[in-house]
């Protein structure tokens, strides 16, 4: 396969910390490592340089929404976008976020009569009944489409979410999948220290959710139905992330839940490897890389029949998935499988293995041969 010169826009990047961000930097070293010129189009984040040095970066100064700072927006120009993206002279322009910048670099990939695609990473439209706008959805999926629409190809992570775009009527709809690092996450690291400092015992049964704390992760359910589960089974619910709803959650909690907030790298690997059962009450995930990192550190998990844990979790095999979308069913399968320790042990073990299949490079050579048949006219 020839390479390319492959211009990405989006409004996330590392350092950021979700999966869009992380999946987009996997994507720009395994591009560079195949010989690939990559262009990086977004925001200006002060004093940060994670690309790989032969990547160019084009940044925008951005603002970070008054509800929700961590979320930036880039402020860009179409023309000055174009003329960033003229002087790189790509063969192939990937759209990865529909904000802001997500459309002045559409217009100015259509304007150049350069091949364009675009992939859909979060379910915003879900996302808006939590923040107290849902009268918009509607609205919202128009724009979606529309947008999307004007691409050769959209790229999602899993058949749930390629079935529900194609509801929206979506065109030329692709899976791009997601992978795991195996050699960072996992189940060897287990450290009966660590778990000691984080104030679990040898006996206890550690529950995790690694992930933002924000309203649409469904965490007040969470909470719900931790505090259904009985004191005496002696569990601790370990909390990875951070966000706009820690303190209505720490508020929410008893004194057996452990807030961790952010945590990267081997650190965060290590946390992982402590646990013993992953908890993952999202209802509006388009795939949740958390949870296969949860598997490949030897955890089963639990979520709810939704896209993404659906399409991850192999019932009675990797986990188990949960039919009714409420905290009592979901106290039920908690409870239920933290009472069957050996039950925890066999889907822990078929969890990694199952990890182990999903590589990084196999989800991108497989993108690859698409960008390749999209310019080549094939698809």
């Amino acid at each position: 396969m020839k390479t390319l010169r492959v211009t990405l826009v989006s409004e996330t990047y590392i350092p950021q910390i979700n999966g869009v961000s992380r999946t987009l930097d996997r994507l720009v070293r395994h591009l560079v490592t195949r010989g690939n010129r990559v262009q990086l189009v977004i925001p200006l984040y002060e004093g940060m340089n994670s690309a790989p040095p032969s990547v160019e970066k084009r940044e925008w100064r951005a603002f970070g929404l008054p509800f929700y700072k961590e979320v930036l927006l880039p402020v860009a120009r179409t023309a000055t976008v174009r003329r960033a993206m003229e002087g790189f002279c790509p063969d192939l322009v990937h759209i990865v976020t529909e904000g802001p910048l997500g459309l002045a670099g559409l217009r100015a990939a259509r304007a150049m009569r350069v091949t364009t695609v675009g992939s859909y990473h979060t379910n915003f439209p879900q996302y808006l009944a939590d923040y107290g706008a849902g009268m918009l959805e509607s609205l919202s999926w128009r724009y979606l489409r529309w947008f999307h629409n004007q691409t050769r190809a959209t790229f999602c992570p899993t058949p749930s979410i390629r079935d529900l775009l194609v509801e929206k009527e979506f065109e030329n709809v692709r899976i791009w999948g997601r992978g795991v690092d195996c050699g960072r996450f996992d189940p060897g690291k287990r450290d009966l220290g660590q778990r000691q400092r984080l104030g679990v015992g040898p006996d206890d049964l550690l529950f995790v959710y690694a992930g933002r704390l924000a309203a649409e992760k469904n965490l007040e359910m969470l909470l719900d139905a931790w505090r259904m589960l009985p004191r005496a089974t002696h569990c601790k619910l370990l909390l990875i992330g951070d966000g706009p709803l820690r303190g209505r959650l720490e508020r929410m909690a008893d004194e057996r839940v452990i807030f961790a907030g952010y945590r990267h790298n081997e650190e965060l690997a290590q946390l992982y490897a402590c646990g013993d059962l992953f908890a993952f009450p999202s209802l509006t995930e388009t795939f949740g890389n958390v949870i296969l990192e949860a598997m490949a550190s030897g955890m089963p998990a639990v979520g709810f029949d939704v896209p993404g844990p659906r399409d991850i979790i192999r019932p009675d095999a990797t986990g188990l998935i949960v039919g009714k979308i409420s905290a009592a069913a979901l106290a039920d399968t908690l409870g239920r499988l933290s009472a069957q320790a050996e039950a925890l042990r066999t889907m822990g073990a078929a969890a990694r293995r199952y990890a182990e299949t999903q590589t990084w490079d196999n989800i991108h050579n497989g993108l690859l041969n698409d960008y390749s048949e999209i310019m080549n006219g094939t698809s």
